[in-house]
């Protein structure tokens, strides 16, 4: 069963988002039918806040958490059926650079009746690769959700990229003005470490 705007899988990206943002919010005046609402869609945020957080420190495990063992993924390179194949897609990905930081705005949700749910939100992301190079990308994330055991989880998602540019490595400071002399001479490397940094 899907969702009524993944039900036409032919569309724009654009036709497909603007689809979802006609639907209505929510179609009942219980208040306790609204505070189930809100509770579904801050689980549904969360599920997309943890799949940026797993994704960005490159825990391929904790990635594989928000998927359904069906989901199909369709992204630039093709499309990804099933867990072993979406896992092979990000072990690649993952392979490729030391991290990235994704930024999932514009988020919009819609549950449906049939205990479904879309979800899309706009992602511009910065990646830092084993080469030293950094790039920062954007575009679109389109997810049909449904509930397995009683958690969320994507059942389809299409991914766009909608851009692409290179960025220069460069310290922010001005290294003509010292700063101020620290309180202790622990920094916030010390917190990340030598791996999240360029």
């Amino acid at each position: 069963m899907s969702t009524p705007v993944f039900s036409a899988l032919k569309k724009s990206m654009w036709g497909l988002l603007q689809d979802a943002a006609r639907l209505p919010w929510a179609r009942t005046s219980s208040i306790e039918e609204r505070l189930r609402i809100l509770e579904e869609e801050l689980a549904l945020r969360d599920l997309l806040n943890r799949y940026t957080y797993f994704y960005d420190g490159n825990d391929l495990d904790g990635v594989m958490t928000v998927f359904a063992d069906d989901c199909t993924l369709v992204n630039p390179r093709g499309t990804y059926i099933g867990a072993d194949a979406i896992r092979a897609n990000y072990a690649h990905l993952i392979s490729t650079r030391k991290l990235s930081f994704h930024n999932a705005t514009n988020v919009l949700i819609r549950i449906h009746d049939n205990g479904e749910a879309f979800m899309s939100a706009f992602y511009t992301a910065v990646g830092i690769y084993r080469s030293g190079s950094l790039a920062m990308t954007g575009g679109t994330y389109a997810d049909r959700l449904k509930k397995v055991n009683g958690e969320w989880k994507i059942a389809e998602r299409r991914i766009t990229y909608n851009y692409r540019s290179r960025l220069a490595a460069e310290n922010p400071l001005d290294a003509a003005k010292p700063p101020p002399e620290p309180s202790r001479r622990e920094t916030s490397r010390d917190w990340i470490g030598p791996d999240a940094m360029l």
